[in-house]
């Protein structure tokens, strides 16, 4: 019962998250497929999901602990369903910030898991 509160708090600071920096999410995204331009600035939407991607797998494999695998799988559906159907064609960008924020989660769970057994 405490591993599922714990998940549904990790999910709870994940969707802060990715709310605060979509922006910055939105900015990169322009920055690398050049194509969000116009006359309203859809950046912060547009940075929502890649940010949600960005920071699930980074949260959930430091910090996730049993089963954390599943439920990233389980969470990440709605947000590539989305990135498949909306942007198929830059669908490497979405792709690549996931892998990175696994890559920074799992060093953040091997330096922890290293403190606690010094």
């Amino acid at each position: 019962m405490i591993g599922v509160i714990k998940k549904i708090g990790l999910f709870v600071v994940m969707l802060l998250c990715s709310y605060l920096f979509s922006p910055l999410a939105g900015e990169l995204y322009d920055k690398v497929v050049r194509s969000v331009g116009g006359w309203i600035d859809f950046r912060p939407l547009i940075g929502l999901p890649a940010a949600f991607i960005f920071f699930l797998p980074l949260l959930f494999t430091a910090f996730g602990g049993l089963k954390k695998y599943w439920w990233i799988g389980i969470l990440l559906l709605p947000a590539a369903a989305f990135e498949v159907y909306f942007d198929w064609a830059h669908i490497y960008f979405p792709i690549a910030i996931g892998l990175i924020g696994w890559l920074l989660g799992l060093g953040i769970s091997r330096l922890l898991s290293r403190s606690q057994d010094v």
